[in-house]
């Protein structure tokens, strides 16, 4: 009775009746076209490499090949690596901002739609924004409150992962460049991420082209270091652009989400934009300092990914050597060409504050993962290995990787990623849970013969 109830609801053409069509077989079509439309917008919400290669790597599954024992050598966002007292400032950044810039209750309100709209003015309305709308005090609430929040829970989980000698070997007394500052969001994240840093008396050229911005920002870091009683590091602020000069050289010069809009926009091709911009941020560097180093941070999409990769070439071009997330200093296999792979790591946001999370959900931008795209190198006279600061010496006795994908279902229970290494893109697969940015170390395979006929990786299995 039901079927028959729901079959009556479908309308049927004059041309189905006369063609002898029942309403159940009506019913049925209809219901195959919505699901397979259900399904095309499901693979078009989630990356295409997870769903392009499963037929392809289960066709060459038959291969013969032995599973190799792997070993996690590190990992970019491993949480244990976070100094209690950095987390713990994090997990409460709210209350930290309300205490240096209070804001009423009408305005926490109001906090919300204001964040909804920034989001608007720093996407798809970007064009229609004034140049100076950081300096609104509106604006840099709402800014401060979710963007350097969502940035310092990722920037900090990065920095307590990279390799400390990136860090560590900044010299007492040197000079350091952020271009694109905001709210000194990278030397803040620096600050809380490196406890041995908080020590050395070093001097931050802070750029961007809002002096209010730059002002807030000194502001947070002040109370910041009061609440680690620590001294705070010394702030030079410099309103510009990209490209304005300072009166000294430094030592490291970070960018983080500088160069995502300028490659969008632009009209030139992204090979031209990469030599470029490699020039300009070397020409802030010190030559004559063989530890000098260049990072550079991008939000974790195909154009950053193409865009970093080519800037990468560019810097080793100019004697500087990948450090991270590079395991290898040859030809980038995830250059984020058209129709290929592009570099991005990603973590999952569960454990972000509950008041980030809520507020963040407020003002209907809530997150569920943090992915970057990034690029750190320095001087190849100042790198202790030319084969990427990650990976072991070119001593040909193991093969170094990093998972640089999400988790693809394979037949049998098993799992596949693709991982950056210095034979190219492979596809690892596996029955273990592996994670984004966790750099993996096997004995060097003596067969790596097996391709993926999809993405032409080569297929790698562990254990």
């Amino acid at each position: 009775m039901q079927n028959q109830k729901s079959d009556a609801k479908i309308e049927m053409k004059w041309y189905e009746k006369k063609q002898g069509i029942k309403a159940s077989q009506k019913k049925k079509k209809v219901e195959g076209k919505l699901l397979r439309k259900e399904k095309r917008a499901h693979e078009a919400s989630h990356p295409k490499e997870q769903q392009a290669d499963v037929r392809s790597t289960s066709h060459g599954a038959r291969g013969a090949q032995r599973a190799i024992s792997a070993d996690v050598v590190s990992s970019l966002f491993n949480p244990v690596s976070i100094p209690a007292d950095c987390a713990s400032i994090v997990a409460k950044f709210g209350t930290l901002l309300d205490s240096t810039f209070p804001i009423n209750s009408r305005q926490k309100v109001m906090l919300a739609d204001q964040i909804r709209e920034l989001s608007h003015n720093l996407t798809d309305e970007r064009e229609e924004r004034r140049l100076g709308y950081m300096n609104q005090v509106t604006t840099t609430s709402a800014y401060t409150h979710y963007y350097l929040w969502w940035n310092l829970i990722r920037l900090t989980r990065l920095f307590s992962n990279l390799k400390k000698s990136f860090f560590s070997t900044l010299a007492d007394g040197s000079i350091c460049l952020d271009v694109g500052s905001g709210p000194l969001t990278v030397p803040l994240a620096l600050f809380l991420a490196c406890p041995e840093l908080r020590k050395k008396k070093l001097t931050w050229y802070c750029m961007d082209i809002s002096s209010q911005i730059l002002a807030t920002g000194e502001e947070i870091f002040l109370s910041v270091a009061a609440k680690l009683e620590c001294e705070p590091w010394n702030f030079v602020r410099v309103k510009g652009e990209f490209g304005t000069g300072i009166k000294e050289k430094a030592a490291l010069v970070t960018a983080a989400n500088v160069f995502n809009e300028i490659v969008q926009d632009a009209d030139m091709p992204p090979d031209y934009l990469a030599k470029k911009y490699c020039s300009d941020l070397l020409s802030y560097i010190d030559c004559n300092n063989p530890l000098s180093k260049v990072l550079v941070i991008e939000p974790g999409v195909p154009a950053c990914a193409r865009f970093l990769s080519l800037l990468r070439d560019a810097l080793m071009r100019n004697d500087f050597v990948p450090c991270s997330p590079c395991p290898h200093a040859g030809e980038c296999p995830m250059d984020g060409k058209r129709g290929g792979k592009w570099c991005n790591y990603a973590f999952s946001t569960e454990d972000a504050p509950r008041d980030l999370r809520k507020l963040s959900e407020s003002a209907g931008l809530a997150k569920e993962r943090a992915v970057l795209s990034f690029i750190a190198a320095e001087k190849a006279v100042g790198a202790q290995d030319t084969s990427g600061a990650e990976a072991s010496a070119e001593k040909g006795d193991v093969l170094n990787f990093r998972i640089a994908s999400d988790e693809i279902r394979l037949p049998g229970d098993r799992t596949g990623y693709y991982a950056c290494s210095e034979r190219g893109l492979l596809l690892v697969v596996t029955t273990r849970k592996c994670f984004s940015g966790e750099l993996l170390s096997v004995p060097m395979p003596r067969n790596m013969t097996r391709m993926d006929r999809k993405s032409g990786a080569r297929v790698i299995e562990i254990i």
